[in-house]
């Protein structure tokens, strides 16, 4: 009897499912959202939900492809579908608060204000019925860090939340509290808590990034670099990893490197404007002039294609300084 039919065999026995690792259709659509295939994507749930509108699993993918395609209204609307039927999941109620605090930065002030407290209380909710679950948490302490306490916010609130959560997570706890270091201008403090983030995780890559940035603003050019690096190493496949090894190598005076760590950025995302904006810069500074002019041009035109007005508008700016024409 083969491999293949023992396993069979035991699922059997174990009243077990026979699938043996077959994608499902929700897994499908999950993956399809991650390789950016939108279009297949939709077509899978938009399928799922008609099948079996009561699927909250697949309203909820729905309200992910959605908050992936940049529709925060639509995404509401979907997880809201979610919500009604699975209240208790965490990850509904946090993507809705994300979805909800994405809408009130873009509307006028007497919406904004009810969209913030309606995200505030999205996000509350997630960390109440999972208090453990770390998206939860970090999404509900970015929101007291950036929100005004009129609409729930307050860096009190979260200083308490990133306490509450030493004993459960420490090096999330740390994260956040350097964070809080950086908002309060104590750069070493700041520096001395994500030290600490990372020895409680060391392969916590945001964690990298942050300390990086607070070392340059210390002066202590070699330790950034070293942790930039040690970004890249643990998240090669994020174009901020490469776009803040470039930074580094700036302050470092190494421009030649510092371009192909902004190029690199750039071929894992084209649209990535931090490395943008810093190659166009780096090629000035070095009087590539004429590699600055094409590469503004081509800023310029991405800007247009991609509805980018800022890119656009700013590229176009450079040209202009540089004596050209778009």
């Amino acid at each position: 009897m083969s491999n293949l039919q023992n396993r069979l065999l035991l699922c059997l026995l174990l009243g077990l499912p026979g699938r043996l690792g077959a994608e499902t259709e929700l897994e499908k659509a999950t993956r399809l959202i991650k390789e950016k295939n939108f279009p297949q994507a939709q077509a899978l749930l938009d399928r799922a939900v008609q099948t079996d509108p009561r699927n909250a699993e697949a309203w909820y993918q729905l309200a992910e492809l959605q908050w992936a395609t940049r529709n925060p209204r639509k995404t509401v609307e979907c997880v809201d579908k979610a919500i009604q039927l699975s209240p208790n999941k965490a990850a509904y109620h946090v993507l809705r608060g994300n979805a909800l605090g994405n809408l009130a930065q873009n509307a006028n002030m007497f919406s904004a204000m009810g969209l913030a407290k309606d995200s505030c209380a999205a996000l509350e909710k997630a960390v109440q019925l999972e208090p453990g679950n770390r998206g939860a948490i970090l999404a509900l302490f970015n929101f007291y860090f950036n929100a005004p306490a009129i609409a729930g916010g307050g860096l009190d609130k979260a200083e308490a939340l990133a306490t509450r959560s030493l004993a459960l997570d420490p090096s999330r706890a740390h994260f956040m509290k350097g964070q809080l270091r950086k908002k309060q201008k104590d750069p070493g403090a700041a520096q001395a808590e994500y030290r600490l983030a990372l020895a409680a995780d060391p392969k916590f890559s945001a964690v990298c990034n942050l300390l990086g940035y607070v070392e340059l603003e210390m002066q202590q050019v070699d330790l950034a670099l070293e942790h930039f690096r040690k970004q890249v190493e643990l998240d090669p496949g994020n174009a901020n990893s490469y776009d803040s090894l470039g930074d580094g190598l700036v302050a470092k005076g190494r421009f030649d490197e510092a371009i192909a760590a902004y190029r690199k950025a750039l071929a894992l995302n084209p649209l990535f404007t931090a490395s943008l904006r810093s190659l166009g810069k780096v090629l000035e500074q070095t009087g590539r002039r004429d590699e600055a002019i094409r590469h503004y041009r081509e800023c310029a035109q991405l800007g247009a294609q991609k509805g980018i007005p800022q890119l656009e508008k700013e590229a176009k700016a450079r040209l202009k300084a540089l004596g050209v024409s778009g």
